[in-house]
């Protein structure tokens, strides 16, 4: 997963160099057209022409500003930071082993399968339940509405790959 999230990241990179580049290009061979974008997209906006001619004016003075503008307003995409593709990949991996274990820490315990199985379930729909709520109070939204709301898929998640497991062992 960590590697999924990596190339995801680099991905995206990737993505934004050859948009640059296009931008770049298109910026050197149809100033006229690349102008009246920003001209259309700032009268979009309700900006009037005697506004926005002096804005364009100066991106056209301002070609890496040009670029920049285009890329945020026309295209919407924002500069990667360099390092996203390798913290990503970092976090993901770290997320999935630590939230892994947490459904397999019952068994190092228990000698019991069916004992640690119940324990499994009890302690990762706990985990669920708490993380949900952290969920919902860091990002502004009803605590308990996310806790019930992770809790819930995340027992629908567990019981389909269950069930999943028991059809392909038949």
């Amino acid at each position: 997963m960590g590697l999924g999230g990596y190339l995801a990241a680099k991905s995206e990179a990737d993505h934004y160099a050859r948009e640059v580049k296009r931008e770049q290009e298109e910026i050197k061979t149809i100033p006229e057209t690349e102008a009246a974008e920003v001209a259309e997209m700032l009268s979009d906006y309700g900006v009037e022409p005697h506004e926005y001619s002096p804005v364009v004016n100066a991106l056209r003075k301002n070609p890496q500003a040009w670029v920049d503008f285009m890329m945020r307003f026309e295209l919407g995409l924002e500069k990667p930071e360099p390092k996203r593709a390798l913290q990503s990949a970092f976090t993901i991996a770290i997320a999935y082993v630590l939230g892994g274990f947490i459904p397999l820490f019952p068994y190092i315990f228990i000698p019991q399968a069916v004992d640690a199985v119940v324990a499994s379930v009890v302690i990762t729909l706990l985990s669920l339940f708490i993380f949900g709520y952290g969920k919902g109070h860091f990002t502004g939204s009803r605590p308990f509405k996310s806790a019930f709301e992770t809790a819930f898929i995340g027992a629908v998640a567990s019981a389909a790959a269950f069930c999943l497991a028991k059809v392909v062992q038949l």
